[in-house]
């Protein structure tokens, strides 16, 4: 974890697709991030090249919630959004991801863990 100039934590979801397994598939480290401080910056970087994040959908909660009020694509590999971590929560949420060759739709399910102090 790093910090910001305003001392807001920013937390880093690493996203990796893989072509080793059939079909592909695509995962997130850490699997699961607590966040304990409200306004904090949740990035989600696509590391893997040959693949991008969808463009309609890059991520899709489970469940509405309004803890996540902005959602920015900063480019094809990377993906942030604001949390305002209002109550506790336990956040299920997937990312998508495409193969840029075929089109390829690749989903995977992080968590969020939302401990307001």
């Amino acid at each position: 974890m790093s910090t910001t100039s305003t001392d807001k934590p920013v937390f880093t979801f690493t996203v990796t697709a893989s072509d080793a397994t059939d079909p592909p598939t695509v995962s997130c480290t850490p699997g699961e991030i607590t966040v304990d401080t409200s306004n904090a910056l949740i990035e989600f970087d696509l590391v893997t090249p040959g693949y991008s994040f969808d463009p309609q959908s890059p991520i899709v909660f489970g469940e509405a919630t309004t803890d996540f009020p902005d959602l920015w694509a900063i480019s094809a590999t990377q993906i942030a959004m604001r949390d305002r971590c209002s109550k506790a929560a336990v956040l299920n949420f997937t990312i998508n991801v495409m193969q840029d060759a075929t089109g390829l739709c690749l989903s995977h399910d992080p968590v969020i863990r939302n401990v307001p102090t």
